[in-house]
């Protein structure tokens, strides 16, 4: 093998070297898929094991040796694609932001400075400008800034809130106890863990309880700050859900903000607390913004009308807020990473590296450099690019038929579910796209309303059925007698109780399943039902699992 072998030179073709190579791989990764599965085919394997057989060539492998050794590690990866991948709100990627993901990587460049990125840069700016301009605010003078998650979203906001009550944070540091953020008990988990990996520690990090709607209590919210308030701590933030992962609830923005200015007067702040909504999923229902529901062109039932319009109306109170999140890669159907920071004024992003904004209009390649404010000095191309790629190719109307037809499918499942009376839909007003339910053991009579009054013991017999039965579906899966691949959380209970009931998770994310297909899979749990309590097998789970984690 010849080391310039591996490399493209100024004189070669592009694709010519990697076509080959990328057909060789697709081949030895082709032998593990099972169209019928969502699972590649493979056993469990020990890391331990994998390790110890791992040795590091001394003169190198040739590149098809070298990829055939990687393939393995493709054994038992998801299909997204498959209607029958329940897991997560993880859908497959369209083709054309892999395409551009992938030939962008051929110019390796760094999204920290466009000076290396010919004109690519400008990918990442557009894409900001369409998100402004959904979320009805100027994009001439907001910004966005992709970055390495969700999480990462949400640090940008927290550090934008801190910055924004203290200006001399960045070079003074905080004492983490004089500040506080607002969440909800709801919110998603790494709301706290940010404000522990930005110094503020998880216990400023204020969980405001929710109603039985799931939406943060602004009774519960103007105490618990005004206390902390008079206890001389800084409302620095408010985090707001903006559509969470199970039901994709959005908290009242229009109701918060009201508060905040009531709060801002109370006590004479000198200064606004940043209001920052974590839409990482629910932001692509801007888009029925533009969809006329008198028309009514994608022929949606009532209730489809109903539950879209009424998101959408929710999450278009965005326009309101000092920032937002959106992940390309749930909702936008891109590759892994594509989230991105959207601020509402400018100056506040580029304040976090003590610089100013700016004027657009002046704005010229050569003069774009997002690592003078960011927390990453390198940047991935694959956001920005894959993002531009998706809004160009789907569009508006694209992009609401993506998300109606996932909606629309999660309806139909949960329609399914509510004919048998061996489980119970948890979740049957849900505007969003997860399907909540139980399985009732055998001689169960009461209703899920009923489940959730009774003794903490006879509600952990439910949930430890129901994990069993979850634990006995994989094990199916395993042996090729179901064809879906669904989730459990232990720990999830309804808003405003107590108890966890536990629940099982269908989260449908491709939007090529077809009804059919659905119903077959459906069919397929309802009898695995069936033979799971003529056997009440004891089933374990590997003691190493991280707790809930597809389920956050």
């Amino acid at each position: 093998m010849k080391i310039k072998d591996l490399f493209i030179s100024a004189k070669d073709s592009n694709v010519d070297k990697i076509s080959s190579l990328f057909d060789f791989l697709n081949q030895n990764v082709e032998q593990y898929i099972d169209p019928k599965y969502p699972v590649l085919r493979g056993k469990k394997t020990s890391y331990y094991k994998m390790l110890q057989k791992a040795t590091l060539p001394p003169k190198g492998h040739s590149p098809q040796t070298a990829l055939a050794h990687f393939s393995r590690l493709f054994k038992r990866a998801v299909r997204w694609q498959h209607p029958g991948a329940f897991i997560n709100i993880n859908p497959p990627a369209n083709i054309a932001s892999i395409v551009a993901s992938f030939y962008t990587s051929l110019y390796n460049p760094n999204f920290a400075q466009d000076e290396s990125t010919g004109l690519l840069s400008a990918a990442e700016m557009i894409v900001t400008k369409h998100l402004a301009e959904l979320a009805q605010w100027d994009w001439e003078k907001s910004a966005g800034i992709f970055t390495f998650g969700g999480k990462g979203t949400n640090m940008y906001a927290v550090k934008t809130a801190l910055q924004n009550v203290n200006p001399e944070a960045g070079k003074t540091g905080i004492n983490g106890a004089d500040y506080f953020i607002v969440s909800n008990e709801k919110s998603h988990p790494c709301h706290t863990e940010v404000c522990d990996w930005l110094g503020l520690g998880k216990n400023n990090c204020l969980r405001i309880p929710v109603t039985k709607d799931g939406t943060i209590d602004l009774a519960e919210m103007e105490k618990a700050v005004c206390a902390r308030i008079e206890k001389g701590q800084k409302l620095t933030g408010i985090i707001l859900n903006g559509g969470t992962t199970n039901e994709i609830i959005v908290d009242p923005i229009e109701k918060v903000v009201e508060l905040r200015e009531k709060i801002i007067k109370k006590y004479k702040l000198n200064y606004v607390p940043h209001l920052h909504i974590d839409s990482v999923i629910g932001w692509a229902w801007l888009f029925f913004r533009y969809y006329d529901f008198k028309q009514n062109p994608f022929k949606m039932s009532a209730e489809e009308v109903r539950k879209i319009k009424s998101l959408s109306q929710k999450i278009s109170a965005v326009r309101l807020a000092d920032s937002f999140g959106a992940d390309f890669h749930k909702t936008g159907f891109c590759p892994y990473i594509s989230s991105i920071f959207m601020v509402k004024d400018k100056n506040s992003l580029y304040r976090l590296g003590g610089k100013t904004a700016p004027d657009i209009k002046t704005l010229c390649h050569g003069s774009y450099s997002p690592f003078e404010y960011s927390m990453e000095l390198t940047r991935s191309s694959i956001g920005p690019v894959s993002a531009y790629v998706a809004l160009e190719t789907f569009g508006i109307e694209g992009f609401q038929r993506l998300i109606y037809n996932i909606m629309t499918n999660g309806e139909y499942i949960r329609h399914l579910l509510r004919e048998n009376e061996q489980f119970e839909v948890i979740n049957p007003e849900t505007e969003g796209i997860a399907t909540l339910f139980i399985a009732k053991p055998q001689g169960f009579h009461h209703s899920y309303a009923e489940l959730i009054k009774l003794d903490e013991k006879k509600i952990a017999k439910v949930v430890d059925y129901n994990h069993q039965f979850y634990l006995y579906s994989l094990q199916a899966l395993e042996n090729r007698e179901v064809e879906f691949k669904m989730t459990f959380s232990k720990s999830y209970k309804p808003f405003g109780c107590k108890n966890k009931t536990g629940a099982l998770k269908i989260y449908q994310m491709s939007p090529t399943a077809t009804k059919s297909e659905i119903k077959r899979y459906i069919k397929q749990l309802i009898a695995l039902k069936q033979k799971f309590d003529k056997k009440h097998r004891l089933m374990k789970e590997d003691a190493n699992k991280p707790v809930d984690f597809v389920y956050r």
